[in-house]
This record gives C-alpha cells, sequence and structure tokens, in this order.
C-alpha cells in the first residue's frame, strides 16, 4: 500500500490531470501528482524520453528493464514487463536481463550488450569505464548516448521513488505504447 495516498484525478490541475490520463492514470503519476509544483515538467520529460526516436524503441526497454533490476523496483519490472514484449523483447531475454551475468551471453547484439554494460557498471559503480563510454558512444553517437544516459537517471530516480513510497502495482493499466519509426 501505498505511503502517500494516490491523488484523485479531480483534484489535479486540468494539466496535471490531462498528462496523467494521457499516460494511463497508473499508480504511479497518482502518487507524484502530490508534487504538484514539479509533476507537470517530470511529466512532459518523461514523455519525451518515452517516445524519442533516437533510442530504438527495443534498446530503450533493455535498458529500463536493466535498470529496473538493478534499483531493486518491482513496479518498474511489472510495468515495463510487457512493454519490452511488445518493443521485441522475449520472455528469455527478459530473464536474462533480471540475472547478474546471464544477459552478456543471452544473443544480444553487440550495441545491445555495450548498453547493458554501460547501464549495469553505471549503477554499481556510479561510473562507467572511458573504454566502455567510448564504445556505446562510437556505437550511438551523442545524441543517443546521452538519451541512454537520460533513461539510466530517469528510471533509477523514479525507482528511488517507487521503492520508498511503496506504490502499487496497477492490475490492469499498462502504459499505452506508441510504436515509432
Amino acid at each position: 500500500m501505498t505511503r502517500i495516498a494516490y491523488r484523485r484525478l479531480e483534484d489535479m490541475t486540468e494539466r496535471a490531470r490531462e498528462l496523467t490520463e494521457e499516460r494511463g492514470n497508473l499508480n504511479v503519476y497518482r502518487t507524484l501528482a502530490s508534487a504538484e509544483k514539479v509533476f507537470t515538467g517530470w511529466m512532459i520529460a518523461g514523455r519525451d524520453a518515452l517516445t524519442s526516436r533516437v533510442v530504438p524503441f527495443r534498446l530503450r526497454e533493455l535498458v529500463v528493464l536493466r535498470t529496473a533490476y538493478l534499483m531493486d523496483c518491482g513496479y518498474e519490472l511489472g510495468q515495463h514487463n510487457d512493454i519490452a514484449r511488445s518493443a521485441g523483447v522475449d520472455l528469455d531475454e527478459i530473464h536474462a536481463i533480471m540475472s547478474e551475468s546471464d544477459w552478456e551471453t543471452a544473443g544480444f547484439d553487440p550495441v545491445e550488450v555495450a548498453v547493458l554494460r554501460l547501464t549495469t557498471e553505471l549503477l554499481t559503480t556510479r561510473g562507467v569505464a572511458a573504454a566502455l563510454f567510448d564504445q556505446v558512444h562510437t556505437a550511438l553517437g551523442s545524441e543517443a548516448t546521452m538519451e541512454v544516459l537520460m533513461i539510466i537517471n530517469r528510471y533509477a530516480g523514479l525507482a528511488l521513488m517507487l521503492n520508498a513510497l511503496d506504490v502499487d502495482l496497477d492490475d490492469t493499466a499498462r502504459l499505452p505504447i506508441r510504436k515509432l519509426g
């Protein structure tokens, strides 16, 4: 049970309500809406991260799942399990990502492995070796590398909030899927 009550849609500002409904009226958003002054900007930044065409949908979901696993965030794992499947991540790959080392031999392509290594190293050591960073940067370019780092940042920070707040996983609601490109 969440530690801060879920906001009711009718108690939100019009813009906060629109953004919450647009994203599926999920418990996470109804809880975070309690931070009224920053919620709208946070939601817009999140939408931009989730709909960017710079980082491929599949790669984004691999990063989100690996981040959720490393941050021990059941809510993110629960929500993004379905989303990752729609991005072409199969169950064996999802299980591999949620392991200490199976993901390195699970058949991901070299760019995916490099990005998963970057995600793992950053979240477990709080830094990234220059050679690994250069490998990812060479493969993705500056814009996509920055977006990957922003995705890791967003979901690691969100995991901390979700874990502290003990937000309940929604039974039926899932984030709407938007196929891009």
